[in-house]
């Protein structure tokens, strides 16, 4: 990930429909190579980043730079810095394999912006690696104890071949923290939603089928929840009863 954004049409999706109908503002963060109409499409990866420059999808294409084809109209964003929109501004956030990428603390900070710029009653909704199925899956004689860490994806086989040895850095993004259900839905509940732990495609959003991709569910944690009240306020209302 890199710090900063670039401005982007895409970035105040929202407002009035053509009936004057108040539109969602929906985010999708992390989106990769997910980017369905209606939604603020985000990434900050290198491929993310080539794509804005011309002619780069047509060598991708060629070439097989990257097995993702990435999308030029993706907003470009630092997710691990502080969130260019407003306070309650938006209705709904989805982030599907990019918590996970995130260290302990980045991933606090990013959940914390979540509900920042949430409204009151938004929904935001999580998949993640389940840390779980790969603790049973070695448990169960399944993978190697050599094949744990790379199987939990925090540390990601080196590549062959001298060049891409040496540019792996830039194309590997291995996994920071891990999560099983009982831990996100712990940190959510502190962080000011009511969540609950989800299927694929079982959902409040009602077009959740644009955004979330089959694949990407498979041995997963999925939780969904409502932003209550804003981040730290129970703590702010706690320590004002306890003054003299």
């Amino acid at each position: 990930m890199v710090a900063g954004h670039e401005s982007s049409p895409s970035l105040e999706l929202g407002g009035l429909g053509p009936r004057g109908e108040k539109k969602e503002m929906k985010l999708n963060l992390g989106c990769g190579s997910s980017v369905p109409d209606g939604w603020v499409n985000v990434d900050c990866a290198i491929g993310a980043r080539l794509a804005k420059l011309p002619f780069f999808t047509l060598a991708n294409e060629h070439l097989g730079i990257f097995g993702v084809k990435w999308d030029r109209r993706i907003y470009l964003h630092d997710l691990r810095r502080t969130f260019p929109w407003k306070d309650r501004s938006a209705d709904i956030i989805y982030s599907s394999h990019l918590l996970e990428h995130l260290s302990r603390r980045d991933g606090r900070r990013f959940l914390a912006e979540c509900n920042r710029v949430l409204r009151v009653g938004g929904i935001v909704r999580l998949v993640v690696p389940d840390l779980r199925y790969s603790v049973d899956q070695y448990l169960e004689g399944r993978i190697m104890a050599d094949e744990f860490l790379q199987a939990l994806g925090v540390w990601p086989e080196q590549s062959e071949g001298r060049l891409k040895q040496r540019f792996g850095p830039l194309f590997r993004f291995p996994h920071k923290c891990m999560y099983d259900s009982r831990t996100l839905l712990a940190i959510l509940s502190e962080m000011g939603f009511q969540a609950t732990a989800r299927e694929a495609f079982e959902s409040d959003i009602a077009d959740i089928s644009s955004v979330e991709l089959r694949d990407r569910t498979k041995n997963a944690v999925i939780v969904e929840g409502r932003k209550l009240r804003p981040h730290g306020s129970m703590w702010v209302v706690s320590r004002c009863r306890q003054r003299p």
